[in-house]
């Protein structure tokens, strides 16, 4: 553990990013799900049932994973991060639970790229939804995100690959048959009347009917009227071939 070291350091590896530069959509969609999959993870640790629910985190949990932006520097030619807790209270010895929530977060995140189907301590679908659309910035020139948590003297560290960006969607999909991906603008979303479903507009043909679970309405709801890749498990016309549903 070296002291100068900020708690958390993150390096972003690719084309997309030079040295100590990086796209600020880029990181601002980056920061925003690891948030969440922070607060999420949190939940998870708390013992709530699902931790994607439309409504503020407990304010316990959103305190102890706050984190202040401390450094932007490169290395060679990444970007590099460094971020320090807000935290104003000290905490003791072994019942630190914003430290738990970021080495649990970090420690499944390296699981969740393997092969197994188990899912680590403080993770469930939610948690996993929150790392998949942090992973979107693979398909946008980012080759590989690494993590160190300098918290002991030995610090942690978890890299988070396009290998495993893939890994963690198929963890979320599972065993399915007939996997489609459509790409449109999602304009139209149900709640209510029908059950949870919404419409994607692709730019050619109609639109798609697709259907989703209760634990992804918060994700739904962020992306009305946004272009989004949807991937899932779909029903054809037997005649046209043409996708009904997903």
């Amino acid at each position: 553990m070296n002291q100068n070291d900020p708690l958390l350091k993150i390096r972003f590896d690719g084309e997309a990013v030079g040295p100590g530069r990086m796209p600020v959509a880029y990181l601002l969609r980056f920061l925003t799900n690891m948030n969440k999959a922070l607060q999420r993870t949190g939940r998870v640790l708390t013992g709530e049932a699902e931790s994607v629910r439309r409504r503020t985190p407990a304010h316990s949990i959103k305190e102890e994973v706050a984190l202040d932006l401390v450094l932007l520097t490169h290395g060679s030619p990444a970007a590099v991060l460094g971020f320090e807790r807000r935290q104003t209270q000290e905490a003791l010895a072994g019942m630190d639970f914003g430290l738990e929530i970021l080495e649990k977060a970090l420690v499944g995140l390296a699981a969740v790229q393997k092969l197994d189907d188990t899912l680590p301590a403080g993770y469930d679908a939610g948690v996993l939804m929150a790392w998949r659309d942090a992973g979107t910035l693979f398909r946008q020139g980012i080759t590989e995100i690494g993590f160190t948590l300098n918290h002991r003297t030995a610090p942690l560290t978890t890299a988070f690959t396009p290998e495993g960006f893939t890994r963690i969607q198929e963890l979320i999909q599972g065993p399915q048959t007939n996997i489609r991906t459509i790409e449109g603008r999602l304009l139209m979303a149900d709640f209510k009347e029908h059950g949870t479903r919404c419409r994607v507009h692709p730019a050619v043909g109609d639109p798609v009917l697709c259907l989703f679970d209760q634990e992804q309405k918060d994700e739904v709801l962020d992306d009305i009227l946004q272009y989004v890749r949807i991937v899932g498990e779909a029903k054809e016309d037997p005649l046209t071939n043409r996708i009904t549903s997903i």
